[in-house]
């Protein structure tokens, strides 16, 4: 009995290892971010690991996350700098309009109009840095390619998109949350994306079969 419960295969300890790793990928995830540039590889890293080994059972995590952000550090970075442009400039647009909204009724109603909006290119956000983490493109193709796959995919793109709103909330009132909720997200948006992933995966592997550890 001792043996079976000090067994690393028993299933209390592999659901404490999944806790821990959730935590220390969460942390990984914020310290390579810090920089701003790095956090789509950063997010690359923690999507694929997650999948692998979260949802999978692969026992390698902090090698495959430092391994996958250096494999996807170029394009993951360049795109990087891409999305804070458009961020850059979408919050532009977001204050001139929320400085306007309270003195007019039409103001207020292009300002709501505008604040769903922003619900699509959050999405298309969603998509970006674990479709690199699956498959392989350059900025120009992640950034097109995440784009057709929101539109044509736009309630889990929609989804995606509150589920990352509700995650920054939570993060910004609750700021413990930080350690822990980056790697939970990322298990929450897999269920929506690997659904979508899942035929392209095995055309990528020539009609085979998705590997064991993908979960």
């Amino acid at each position: 009995m001792a043996k079976g419960i000090f067994n690393p295969d028993n299933d209390i300890w592999r659901f404490t290892a999944k806790l821990v790793d959730l935590f220390l990928l969460s942390v990984f995830w914020l310290v390579c971010s810090i920089p701003l540039f790095t956090i789509g590889p950063a997010t690359s890293a923690l999507y694929n690991t997650v999948v692998r080994c979260i949802r999978g059972n692969r026992r390698d995590s902090w090698t495959l996350f430092f391994r996958t952000f250096r494999d996807n550090f170029k394009v993951g970075a360049l795109t990087s700098l891409v999305v804070l442009a458009a961020g850059v400039l979408l919050f532009l647009i977001y204050s001139m309009l929320y400085q306007t909204a309270p003195y007019s009724q039409a103001g207020y109603v292009l300002f709501m109009a505008y604040y769903v909006f922003l619900l699509l290119p959050l999405g298309v956000l969603c998509w970006l840095f674990p479709t690199l983490s699956r498959f392989e493109f350059g900025v120009g193709g992640l950034l097109s390619n995440c784009a057709k796959l929101a539109i044509a995919h736009l309630p889990s793109t929609v989804a995606l998109a509150l589920l990352l709103y509700g995650t920054v909330f939570v993060c910004i009132n609750f700021f413990l949350a930080v350690f822990f909720l980056p790697a939970v997200l990322a298990l929450a948006h897999s269920l929506l994306l690997e659904r979508v992933y899942a035929p392209y995966i095995r055309e990528q592997l020539g009609e085979e079969e998705p590997e064991e550890d993908d979960g």
